[in-house]
């Protein structure tokens, strides 16, 4: 039987991964052998998710098909429903059947593009995101396309955001062992701001074995019942300066959440102080820097700015907790594009047992222990 190693990871999905998979004994892989495992065994299922769509967009009699699984008829019929993304994005589409999409991510794009008034603005969406979105986590990917959609079509996009302000809401859901859920949908600006407060507020109780979750919660509710403090929040909006004088309707970037409507950043910008950002040819934050060891505020604000507020590890989409010196300092200088934020556990990783460097072009590239390379980039205005 044919071994376990990384060239295999390259395949396209087939019977032969199938059988050399379940040919293995998963308990006596070596740690390299379990991650190679672990991407053939979601290659597979993309490939398998792409032919059970395909029989659904195909398929007339729901009822038949849906009492073989024994599933409601309408579950059925929904699945069918989303079985048109082959049509609506066929490249992307063929990455699921080559198992290099995983079924997530096609859905976060077809979501957001489903209302787009013609195909042309789909393929454009499609074009953009082609090279791009298997390098992707599903949070980026959506942000990005969320972008797209609000850049091919601006009028719609703020049209739907209006529309879309009228489901906000709350939920109540009961959950098992006494507790219950309460989901809370309002516009992205002010759930950013409500976090924010909350997170404020969390950081402000006595230190004790709660998390910042459960602060959170606790926080939540203290407000809810008069207890809360006065707060202010700092909001952050990134918008081109064409957008800021309506020359065009590029989104703005909201901190944490991603692409706004231009309205809605323009509006926010007329009633805020701003201030100005130099970015270079790759529309990346420019330079900023001091000559001691700490930054300086200003200097903290800059890199966030050029980390998209996220966290810089690969696939990570906390946001930033902790800023740190890729090259330790004084040999790395204390500069925005050379101090990266982190949350606090990859923080930790990239002084324990992961290598981290900085290539000229601020590209950043992890090893990890098992001498894997992975890479990610400063974020793109």
């Amino acid at each position: 039987m044919e071994e376990l190693t990384r060239e295999l990871e390259s395949r396209e999905p087939s019977g032969a991964l199938l059988d050399l998979l379940m040919g293995v004994d998963i308990a006596d892989l070596a740690a390299d052998q379990q991650v190679t495992a672990f991407i053939l065994a979601r290659k597979i299922k993309a490939f398998v998710d792409h032919v059970q769509l395909s029989i659904l967009r195909d398929v007339e009699d729901t009822a038949e098909l849906a009492m073989a699984v024994h599933e409601p008829e309408q579950s059925v019929v929904r699945q069918k429903r989303c079985s048109e993304v082959l049509d609506r994005l066929p490249r992307l589409s063929e990455l699921l059947r080559r198992g290099e999409l995983d079924l997530r991510r096609l859905e976060t794009v077809d979501e957001r593009i489903v209302n787009l008034p013609n195909p042309a603005m789909v393929a454009e969406v499609e074009d953009e995101l082609i090279g791009v979105a298997l390098g992707l986590t599903r949070t980026q990917l959506a942000r990005r396309t969320t972008g797209l959609v609000a850049k091919v079509d601006p009028t719609g996009y703020d049209q739907r955001r209006l529309k879309a302000k009228q489901e906000r809401r709350v939920e109540f859901t009961p959950l098992p062992d006494g507790m219950a859920q309460l989901r809370i949908t309002l516009t992205a600006l002010d759930a950013r701001e409500v976090c924010d407060v909350l997170t404020q507020d969390a950081r402000a109780l006595v230190k004790d074995d709660r998390t910042t979750d459960q602060k959170r919660a606790d926080a939540f509710l203290d407000r809810f019942l008069g207890y809360g403090i006065d707060r202010k929040v700092k909001v952050h909006v990134t918008i081109s300066l064409e957008t800021l004088m309506g020359l065009t309707e590029d989104p703005g970037l909201l901190d944490g959440y991603g692409p706004i409507a231009a309205d809605s950043a323009r509006e926010l910008s007329m009633h805020a102080p701003w201030r100005g950002l130099l970015l270079d040819q790759y529309r990346q934050a420019s330079e900023l820097g001091t000559d001691t060891y700490r930054p300086t505020a200003r200097i903290k604000e800059f890199a966030e700015l050029n980390a998209g507020g996220v966290c810089s590890a690969p696939g990570c989409t906390t946001p930033i907790q902790e800023l740190d010196h890729t090259t330790p300092w004084p040999t790395g200088k204390t500069a925005a594009t050379q101090l990266k934020g982190y949350c606090a556990h990859h923080h930790h990783l990239k002084h324990g047992n992961h290598t981290v460097t900085l290539d000229t072009d601020n590209t950043l590239h992890w090893v990890t222990p098992l001498g894997r390379h992975y890479t990610t980039h400063p974020h793109q205005y």
